[in-house]
């Protein structure tokens, strides 16, 4: 495996646009479109949240029916709780969009990012959406990962090609993310594009999959959004042997599809909202793979957790009382905690670890929380960031 240059285009017979058609104050591009040259099998997984944008909801209802070849993306506005306009107005728009692509009425799908209440500037976008087809071109990949930003301060993508059975094969994939963002389909949008010819059923399970071991895995605030959507696109223009689940070339596959997963996920935690530092909580030594995720998510949640890693503070104590509030069965005289690899608990009680060996640890950009339960033998972990003053002057001025 190989990463490249392109971003989504990457892939051969994807092409991509941007504009800037009025939704956000700034002038900045806010309107973007991913368009396969030949139709796709397609895919998706969605917010698991009661309250949903109708972009979301259109586009979990398109999925199911069949197969889609674009999808439009408009950031400055969730189309969320502004009553039954939402699906409708998803409607209207990628039926223009179809037909400005030449293609049928309902192979468009839609993702929308932004604020929640407000209508949507439905005229605006359907003004711009003439000059976004005409602006479609192989080139402009990251033209579609900026677009498609809210508050990232960085736009996110990667590229890779592989080999199946001797024909290269490339996959894909751009995501915007950098607050709400929490495990259970982490909040974000993410679309990935891959020229392999695969079966869809093949597909389904090797994206989820992905999903679920990347952005299930992320948090950032322990907000979840009204928009996550993560889709999919394969076209088979690389020509090679159809994919099938669970034999040699699926799990080339699979690997590479998790790649690009866990490196875009990687990238929305690196620019979480205010953020200074990465950071992943391991636990081990559960007694399921379930108990184990719990402790992480717990410890990565906190507050107190997160504030002490803004601050450098190597406050260990706040690692232990988290474990403790989980929920999850254990014997805590007999619990291990480390950070990078330093014991700073052992068997329930702290050790004699150097204070500026620990506070190097915490001037690092990136840290390793590790929880031993000595429960069992199964393990889980969870990415996340510190919580700074800034993430909260962000999100105090979101809608001004």
């Amino acid at each position: 495996m190989k990463i490249i240059k392109g971003g989504v285009t990457a892939p051969k017979g994807f092409l991509a646009g941007s504009a800037s058609c009025g939704i956000k104050k700034s002038g900045k591009q806010d309107l973007a479109l991913l368009f396969s040259t030949m139709p796709c099998v397609s895919v998706g997984t969605f917010t698991t949240n009661r309250v949903k944008s109708g972009s979301v909801i259109l586009c979990a209802r398109r999925l199911k029916k069949g197969a889609s070849q674009a999808v439009l993306v408009n950031s400055g506005n969730a189309n969320c709780c502004v009553g039954p306009d939402e699906i409708k107005d998803a409607e209207e728009i990628t039926a223009l969009a179809a037909k400005n692509l030449g293609l049928e009425n309902g192979s468009v799908l839609m993702a929308s990012t932004g604020i929640i209440g407000r209508p949507l500037p439905v005229q605006k976008i359907k003004n711009g959406i003439g000059g976004l087809v005409r602006n479609l071109s192989a080139s402009n990949g990251t033209s579609f990962a900026k677009a498609i930003m809210t508050t990232d301060t960085a736009h996110k993508e990667i590229a890779v090609k592989i080999k199946i059975k001797g024909k290269e094969v490339k996959i894909a994939g751009a995501v915007k993310g950098a607050g709400m963002i929490c495990p259970e389909m982490a909040t974000m949008l993410a679309f990935f594009t891959t020229d392999a010819a695969i079966e869809k059923n093949a597909l389904k399970h090797a994206f989820r999959e992905s999903v679920f071991e990347s952005f299930n895995k992320i948090t950032v605030d322990g907000d979840m959004s009204t928009n996550d959507s993560a889709i999919m696109f394969a076209n088979g223009t690389a020509d090679n042997e159809t994919i099938r689940k669970d034999t040699k070339d699926y799990r080339v596959f699979l690997n590479a599809v998790k790649f690009v997963s866990k490196e875009l996920s990687r990238k929305i935690v690196l620019d979480g909202e205010g953020a200074t530092r990465f950071v992943e909580v391991i636990v081990k030594g559960a007694k399921t793979e379930k108990a184990a995720e719990a402790v992480a998510r717990k410890i990565a949640l906190s507050s107190l957790v997160k504030t002490m890693i803004a601050g450098g503070d190597p406050n260990w104590g706040r690692i232990a009382g988290a474990a403790g509030a989980s929920g999850i069965s254990f014997d805590p005289g007999r619990m291990d905690i480390y950070f990078n690899k330093i014991a700073v608990m052992k068997n329930g009680t702290g050790t004699n670890a150097g204070r500026e060996a620990l506070l190097n640890v915490f001037r690092k950009k990136e840290i390793e929380i590790a929880v031993d339960l000595k429960s069992g033998n199964k393990s889980g972990r969870v990415w996340t960031c510190d919580l700074t003053e800034e993430y909260v002057k962000i999100n105090a001025e979101y809608e001004t």
